[in-house]
This record gives C-alpha cells, structure tokens and sequence, in this order.
C-alpha cells in the first residue's frame, strides 16, 4: 500500500512538472556492515524497492565487512555518507562529534517503536537514529537435563531462588561436566538482573547507584553460581568460546543470551532440546533485560535531507519493520505492530524476546565515562574469578563515577 501510495504521488508531480529534469535527481550514499549472507541479500533488496518506488533517487548502496574502520575514518575526514547505520554504543560519541541529524519530527509513527529502543538513540531529548531492528536476553534452558534432575520447566514466573535451586538440581546430577549454568563474565549479561532488581547506574543528584544495596544483591546473585560450584564461566565449560557453545555442548543446564544465539544453536547444535523463557524475576517483583540495538541515521553534512529521512522511513517505517519480520534472519523488527509477525516466521516459542522488549534496557554509558565502563568490566571479571565480593567491587566501580562526574 505504501509502495503504491509513493508510485502515485510521484506520477502527480511529474504531470505537475511535465518531467523530471536532471538536476532532479538525487544520489544518495548508503554505508552499512555486512552480516550474514541472508541479511545482506535483504539489505540489498531493501534498497533497490526504494529505487523503484522513489525514481528520483539513485542509492549508492556500501556492505563494507570491515565497516568500523571505514566509517570511522569516513567520519573523522567529514566527508562521510548520506544515511549510514550506527551502533548504540556509538551513539554518544557520534552526537559530540555533530555527525548526526537530529531527527526532529521526521520519524515516522514513533509511539510504534519500542521506547526503550529509541532512549538507545537519544541524547538530551534528541533522536538522533531510527532503530532498525534488535535483540533481548532471554533464559535458555536445556530441557534433558532438567528432565535428568526432575525440575520443572522454567516459566515467566520463575523467581531468581528458582533459578537458583534448578542450577544446584542439574549440577547435583553428577554427570562429568555438566554444570547448572553458564555465567559469562560480561556487564552486558548480569546487568539484567541489576535493573531487574530495580538498580540504577545513577541516582536523581547524579552520583553512582550501582552499589546500592540492590546493585550489589544482583551482582551477589550472579556470581553465586560460580562462586558455589553450581555454574562456571564458558571457558571452564569444555573450554567453551562463549555461553552459546557451552549451552550448545549440552554442558550447562541453563545462561542468558539473545536471540542471535537461536540461529547459532540450530545450526551448530540441531540435537539438543532446549527453550527459552523471561529471564527470572527478583525479590523485587520485576524482570529485567537488556536490548541491543542498530539504526539507520542521517549524516549531518548530507545535502539531501528530505530523501535521507524518506530512506530511512522507508527501511524502519511500518512495513520496513514488517518485512524484517517476515525475513526471518534473527533480529527483531524495532516496531510493537510486527511482533507478532516475527513469531510467525520464527517460531511462537520464542515470544520470551519479544515480551522483554516491553522492559528492557539498553547499556549505554554517558559520554566521558569510559574510565567507568572500564571499571565496571574488570570488577565484574574479579567478583566472578573469586577476587573481590561484588559490594568491594562496585564500590570502587562506584567511586570511578563519582570522580568523573564531579568533574564534568
């Protein structure tokens, strides 16, 4: 209806105007990085719908496998593309740099996209990129093994003492290198259980929450798994690379990954009977997760504005979201109204990613404060190597903080 809509207008005008002279036509450079082989293809056939419905526009159209180089050193010499794709951890670093349009009212039908996916993109109440499509964390759980131990399966309303119990079950089977769960040393894993837990990185005066009694009861509980025998970093999981493989050995009763691991399992690992379900919930009486995610921004320098932002409509509108869904090659389309599309081409199984959408919370850290992000990773290695407890090591995480925020 869209693509219709587009051919129509267009037709209107070239009556208006008789023809389309040559100065009319725009060419757009589009830079992007490549993925797997179907998500390319779709790129690609993305682009060249565009072209057909928008003839004005001619779309120069890069895939680059090594684009964080190219469009770092694209944007440090200012002459960098028209529309390109930003990651969200990029986003602050970029809006400094004044590379960004900001979108203003250009999005378009933007109570469709997640909220959470749009914060990701936000700087001072500016939107600055139009998320694409995304991932949740979820509890993957390998149903054999908990078959073997005569646990239940897990649910939405499993609690972290669920959680907990079925890792002692499963490790307590006894069978040579199983463990009850794989727990990555990675903030980009356990803090789903911090905003779970209702933990802040900063409080409303600014300084450190994240060794608040309920930061630290999080990284406390993660640990825990490690720390009392009941779980094991990958690398101690059959050496395994990260949680995915481990889980995929049929070596771990239970981890917390995206949905990028679904392709990765079936693929890699197509015997093994597993599920995926929320991520347990805290005493606290809410489940958290963690979103990540990509989107399609306008350069600052483009001279094009207006058939920058028709592109970008066009590949995150409604039915650019729609036709992620219906693609099927493992991200999530950013808008609420294909959701349930994306179940029917994936699977209704898989719905545990979809509802924590509805919660979830990008990683994302100010700019300036990559002395604390750093900080934050190493403490997180040492409480789970057995190094510090997580209330010693988020406090000194939390002094980091307060360091750089007092001299902001």
């Amino acid at each position: 209806m869209r693509k219709s809509f587009m051919l129509v207008a267009l037709a209107a005008l070239l009556v208006l105007a008789g023809a389309v002279s040559a100065q009319d036509q725009v060419t757009l450079e589009v830079w992007t990085g490549s993925s797997s082989d179907v998500e390319n293809q779709f790129k690609e056939t993305q682009i060249a719908a565009f072209e057909e419905a928008n003839p004005n526009i001619d779309v120069n159209l890069l895939i680059a496998p090594d684009y964080g180089t190219q469009i770092q050193a694209a944007l440090a010499s200012g002459d960098y593309p028209d529309v390109f794709t930003v990651g969200q951890f990029d986003v602050p670093s970029y809006v400094d740099s004044g590379v960004l349009m900001p979108a203003g009212d250009a999005i378009e039908a933007p109570e469709d996209i997640y909220p959470g996916l749009l914060q990701a993109f936000t700087v001072d109440g500016e939107v600055y990129a139009v998320p694409k499509d995304f991932s949740t964390l979820a509890l993957f759980y390998n149903k054999d093994l908990f078959d073997a131990a005569g646990v239940e399966y897990p649910t939405a309303d499993w609690t972290w003492q669920d959680m907990y119990a079925a890792a002692e079950a499963i490790a307590g089977l006894g069978q040579e290198g199983v463990t009850g769960f794989s727990a990555a040393a990675d903030i980009n894993r356990w803090l789903a259980f911090f905003y779970g837990n209702g933990g802040v990185i900063a409080n409303e005066d600014g300084s450190s929450g994240v060794n608040s009694e309920a930061g630290v009861a999080a990284l406390d509980f993660y640990s825990s798994f490690v720390r009392d025998g009941i779980g094991a970093l990958p690398s101690d999981i059959g050496g395994a690379g990260w949680n995915g493989e481990a889980f995929g050995k049929g070596l771990a009763g239970m981890t917390i990954e995206g949905n990028w691991a679904i392709g990765y399992l079936q693929e890699q690992f197509p015997d093994v009977n597993w599920g995926v379900t929320e991520i347990p919930g805290s005493e606290a009486g809410m489940n958290g997760s963690l979103t990540f995610t990509e989107g399609w921004a306008v350069g600052a320098n483009t001279e094009h504005p207006e058939e920058a932002w028709a592109l970008v409509n066009f590949l995150t509108g409604t039915e650019g979201a729609a036709s992620v869904a219906e693609a099927g090659f493992g991200v999530m389309p950013a808008r609420a109204s294909s959701g349930e599309a994306w179940l029917a081409t994936r699977g209704e199984e898989f719905q545990p990613f979809v509802s924590a959408a509805d919660y979830a919370v990008a990683p994302v850290f100010p700019l300036g404060f990559g002395d604390f992000n750093t900080s934050f990773g190493e403490a997180t290695t040492d409480v789970l190597a057995g190094n510090q407890t997580a209330q010693d090591a988020l406090d000194a995480v939390a002094e980091v903080w307060n360091e750089i925020q007092a001299e902001q």
